[in-house]
Protein backbone atom coordinates (compact mmCIF):
# COMPACT_ATOMS: atom_id res chain seq x y z
CA UNK A 1 0.00 0.00 0.00
CA UNK A 2 2.87 2.37 0.79
CA UNK A 3 4.40 1.81 -2.64
CA UNK A 4 1.09 2.66 -4.31
CA UNK A 5 0.76 5.86 -2.25
CA UNK A 6 4.33 6.83 -3.14
CA UNK A 7 3.67 6.22 -6.84
CA UNK A 8 0.44 8.18 -6.71
CA UNK A 9 2.20 11.10 -5.05
CA UNK A 10 5.03 10.91 -7.57
CA UNK A 11 2.59 11.00 -10.51
CA UNK A 12 0.68 13.89 -8.96
CA UNK A 13 3.90 15.84 -8.51
CA UNK A 14 4.95 15.02 -12.06
CA UNK A 15 1.54 16.14 -13.35
CA UNK A 16 1.99 19.50 -11.65
CA UNK A 17 5.47 19.72 -13.13
CA UNK A 18 4.09 19.09 -16.64
CA UNK A 19 1.43 21.74 -16.02
CA UNK A 20 4.18 24.30 -15.43
CA UNK A 21 5.82 23.28 -18.71
CA UNK A 22 2.50 23.59 -20.55
CA UNK A 23 1.96 27.01 -18.99
CA UNK A 24 5.30 28.21 -20.33
CA UNK A 25 4.47 26.68 -23.72
CA UNK A 26 1.18 28.58 -23.82
CA UNK A 27 3.08 31.79 -23.04
CA UNK A 28 5.54 30.86 -25.82
CA UNK A 29 8.39 31.08 -23.30
CA UNK A 30 10.38 28.28 -24.92
CA UNK A 31 13.61 28.95 -23.03
CA UNK A 32 11.80 28.26 -19.75
CA UNK A 33 10.23 25.14 -21.26
CA UNK A 34 13.70 23.88 -22.17
CA UNK A 35 15.05 24.72 -18.72
CA UNK A 36 12.20 22.89 -16.95
CA UNK A 37 12.49 19.84 -19.21
CA UNK A 38 16.20 19.62 -18.43
CA UNK A 39 15.49 19.94 -14.69
CA UNK A 40 12.71 17.35 -14.91
CA UNK A 41 14.81 14.74 -16.66
CA UNK A 42 17.49 15.16 -14.02
CA UNK A 43 15.04 15.21 -11.10
CA UNK A 44 12.78 12.33 -12.12
CA UNK A 45 15.22 10.11 -14.01
CA UNK A 46 18.63 11.00 -12.56
CA UNK A 47 20.15 11.54 -15.99
CA UNK A 48 20.86 14.65 -18.03
CA UNK A 49 19.01 15.52 -21.22
CA UNK A 50 22.39 15.83 -22.95
CA UNK A 51 23.23 12.24 -22.00
CA UNK A 52 19.89 11.05 -23.39
CA UNK A 53 20.39 13.02 -26.61
CA UNK A 54 23.83 11.44 -27.12
CA UNK A 55 22.59 7.87 -26.70
CA UNK A 56 21.98 5.86 -29.84
CA UNK A 57 18.37 4.70 -30.09
CA UNK A 58 19.50 1.05 -30.31
CA UNK A 59 21.10 1.29 -26.85
CA UNK A 60 18.56 3.55 -25.18
CA UNK A 61 16.31 1.09 -23.36
CA UNK A 62 19.07 -1.31 -22.34
CA UNK A 63 21.12 1.58 -20.95
CA UNK A 64 18.19 3.08 -19.05
CA UNK A 65 17.13 -0.24 -17.52
CA UNK A 66 20.46 -1.92 -16.88
CA UNK A 67 22.79 1.01 -16.22
CA UNK A 68 20.46 3.66 -14.81
CA UNK A 69 18.00 1.17 -13.26
CA UNK A 70 14.96 3.28 -14.19
CA UNK A 71 11.56 1.97 -13.15
CA UNK A 72 8.54 1.67 -15.44
CA UNK A 73 7.22 4.91 -14.02
CA UNK A 74 10.49 6.72 -14.67
CA UNK A 75 10.61 5.40 -18.24
CA UNK A 76 7.11 6.78 -18.81
CA UNK A 77 8.10 10.13 -17.31
CA UNK A 78 11.21 10.26 -19.47
CA UNK A 79 9.13 9.49 -22.55
CA UNK A 80 6.77 12.35 -21.64
CA UNK A 81 9.68 14.74 -21.17
CA UNK A 82 11.31 13.68 -24.45
CA UNK A 83 8.00 14.21 -26.21
CA UNK A 84 7.70 17.70 -24.73
CA UNK A 85 11.33 18.39 -25.64
CA UNK A 86 10.60 17.38 -29.24
CA UNK A 87 7.60 19.72 -29.32
CA UNK A 88 9.77 22.48 -27.88
CA UNK A 89 12.42 21.95 -30.56
CA UNK A 90 9.68 21.93 -33.18
CA UNK A 91 8.40 25.30 -31.95
CA UNK A 92 11.73 27.04 -31.51
CA UNK A 93 14.53 25.63 -33.61
CA UNK A 94 13.60 25.11 -37.23
CA UNK A 95 17.21 24.18 -38.03
CA UNK A 96 17.24 21.38 -35.43
CA UNK A 97 15.12 18.84 -37.30
CA UNK A 98 17.50 15.95 -36.55
CA UNK A 99 17.38 16.68 -32.81
CA UNK A 100 13.61 17.07 -32.91
CA UNK A 101 13.25 13.77 -34.74
CA UNK A 102 15.63 12.07 -32.30
CA UNK A 103 13.52 13.22 -29.32
CA UNK A 104 10.36 11.87 -30.93
CA UNK A 105 11.97 8.56 -31.91
CA UNK A 106 13.32 8.01 -28.39
CA UNK A 107 9.98 8.96 -26.83
CA UNK A 108 8.25 6.53 -29.19
CA UNK A 109 10.65 3.73 -28.25
CA UNK A 110 10.05 4.34 -24.56
CA UNK A 111 6.25 4.59 -24.90
CA UNK A 112 6.15 1.35 -26.90
CA UNK A 113 8.40 -0.41 -24.40
CA UNK A 114 6.27 0.74 -21.47
CA UNK A 115 3.04 -0.26 -23.25
CA UNK A 116 4.38 -3.75 -24.02
CA UNK A 117 6.42 -4.55 -20.91
CA UNK A 118 5.41 -2.41 -17.97
CA UNK A 119 2.81 -2.97 -15.32
CA UNK A 120 1.38 0.51 -15.72
CA UNK A 121 -2.28 0.92 -16.67
CA UNK A 122 -3.20 1.77 -20.25
CA UNK A 123 -2.99 5.50 -20.90
CA UNK A 124 -5.01 7.41 -23.48
CA UNK A 125 -2.49 10.23 -23.16
CA UNK A 126 0.27 7.87 -24.28
CA UNK A 127 -1.90 6.62 -27.14
CA UNK A 128 -2.48 10.15 -28.44
CA UNK A 129 1.17 11.08 -28.07
CA UNK A 130 2.19 8.00 -30.05
CA UNK A 131 -0.26 8.98 -32.79
CA UNK A 132 1.17 12.51 -32.87
CA UNK A 133 4.71 11.14 -33.05
CA UNK A 134 3.75 8.90 -35.99
CA UNK A 135 2.37 11.92 -37.82
CA UNK A 136 5.50 13.92 -37.22
CA UNK A 137 7.84 11.13 -38.31
CA UNK A 138 6.06 10.55 -41.64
Amino acid sequence: MHKRDLLLRQFEEFGKFLAVIIGYKNQENYNEVSKYINEGVLKYCDISIEEIEQLEKENLIIFLIQEKKLTDEQLKMLADLLYENGINYLNTFSNQEATTQSCFIKAQLLYNFVNQNATLPYSLDTHYKLEAIKEFLK
